[in-house]
Parts: structure tokens; C-alpha cells; sequence
């Protein structure tokens, strides 16, 4: 039998954030509807929608381009650079097999920053794209294959989507390859607590954490947020409030 559990914004004391944290949040609002979890509120059209959609609907009014990417796109492309390294038994073997589906626990730290010395350089988006040609002539990676995500299959068919194409062309690679490292640091590879999306125009990037009015933050949301700040990559934390 399947469950499924709404989580509501805790509404008892005011979660105590750091400093830099609170000095990055803004608010916008939205009317509620009264009901829970993804029809909490009403977007612009009238339509009852989530929270994220408002955020959403938020930075395309103003002129932004608008991309999910939080863990599962992060591990996605954690796996995707990294493919030699960490999945050599599926390159060029073309199976459906899930036991083909085993990481490479082997590889070290320094295996994998000696990988981003070398793409620090590249063409980010030629390099991704390789990744995935070089994915689909091998065979099946849990990570890369197995989910949907925004709409699409699996998260190889994400990532030749227009929307991703066009920020691996936005993204410059100090920022790139300092999320990747961050990630080999810190989460044994697993980018737990990663924005909810990165979103930017002509002049900026923003990785955007979307909250409700007092929805806490979990103490990895935390650390990524303090992370981005410390390296100057632009970040938000957006808090919806009803109106």
C-alpha cells in the first residue's frame, strides 16, 4: 500500500537562521486556497498551483529563465562528468541489466579533482554532451536512466532538453567546478540539500531556495546556502507568504 505524506510549514517557533542566510531571503506573495500541500496556492491565471510554481511563474514575469535543478540534476550531472571514473564497466556495453548499475567505490578524491582540472577549460556544454553520447552507447545507470524529471523520461533526456542545454552555456566553469567540488567534499558524492532552482537573465545567475511564510531549513539546505555565499555565486532564499 502506498502513503502519501503532506508536509505543511511547522507553525510554532521561528527557526533561528544564520546571518548571511536571512540577508539573502526575500518575500513575495500569493492568495492561498485554503487547501494543502500542491494547491496551497492560487498562480496568476486563478489556477490553484504550489509553491514552487509561484516561484516559478515569480522569474519568468520578471524576465528569467527558469530551471529545476535541485539533488537528482545535480547528482545526474555529478554522474555525467565523472561517467569514466565512476562507471567504467557500462561504457560500451549495452545492456538493461541493473547489475550493470554498480558505482565504482574505488575512485578517490583526487581522481575526481584531477577530472575537473581537465574540463575546467573545456566547453562546458560540448562536454556534457559527449558525456551523454558516451552514456547511450553503454548501458543502464540508475542515476541517468531510471526517473522522471520536469516532464521527461529520465534524466539523460533532462539534460538534452533546452532548458539545461542553455544554462550549461550560461554557467561558467569556476562556478561549475566549484559545486562539483564542493559536492566530492562533502556528501560522499550525493548533493543533498542543493537550491531548488537556478534561474538568470542577460545580467545574472541565481540559485533560488523556494520556502513558504515559516517552513524551516533543513541544516543541508544550510550548508549549500552558506556555501554559495561564501564563493560570491548569487543566492536566494524565496519565501512565498500568503496574502
Amino acid at each position: 500500500m502506498l502513503f502519501l505524506t503532506c508536509f505543511v510549514p511547522y507553525a510554532g517557533a521561528k527557526q533561528v537562521l544564520p546571518e548571511k542566510i536571512t540577508t539573502n531571503t526575500i518575500t513575495i506573495t500569493a492568495q492561498k486556497t485554503g487547501e494543502l500541500c500542491k494547491n496551497y496556492f492560487y498562480c496568476s491565471n486563478g489556477e490553484k498551483c504550489s509553491t514552487e510554481q509561484v516561484v516559478r511563474e515569480y522569474y519568468k514575469n520578471n524576465g528569467y529563465q527558469v530551471m529545476r535543478a535541485e539533488y537528482s540534476f545535480w547528482k545526474g550531472v555529478f554522474v555525467l562528468v565523472f561517467l569514466d571514473e565512476l562507471y567504467p564497466q557500462t561504457l560500451n556495453t549495452k545492456s538493461e541489466n541493473k547489475l550493470f548499475d554498480i558505482e565504482n567505490k574505488n575512485v578517490t578524491s583526487e581522481e575526481l579533482n584531477q577530472k575537473l582540472n581537465l574540463i575546467k577549460k573545456s566547453n562546458l556544454q560540448n562536454f556534457i554532451n559527449t558525456q551523454i553520447a558516451k552514456h547511450e552507447q553503454g548501458s543502464y545507470i540508475r542515476w541517468l536512466d531510471e526517473w522522471e524529471i520536469e516532464g521527461y523520461q529520465n534524466p539523460t533526456e533532462y539534460f538534452k532538453s533546452p532548458i539545461v542545454q542553455e544554462f550549461l552555456a550560461k554557467i561558467d566553469n569556476k562556478t561549475f567546478c566549484k559545486i562539483l567540488q564542493h559536492t566530492i567534499k562533502d556528501y560522499d558524492r550525493n548533493p543533498v540539500g542543493s537550491p531548488d532552482y537556478i534561474v538568470w537573465n542577460n545580467k545574472e545567475m541565481i540559485f533560488v531556495e523556494v520556502k513558504r511564510m515559516n517552513e524551516t531549513l533543513k541544516p543541508e539546505q544550510i550548508e549549500w546556502g552558506e556555501f554559495l555565499i561564501k564563493n560570491k555565486i548569487p543566492y536566494k532564499v524565496l519565501r512565498v507568504l500568503p496574502k
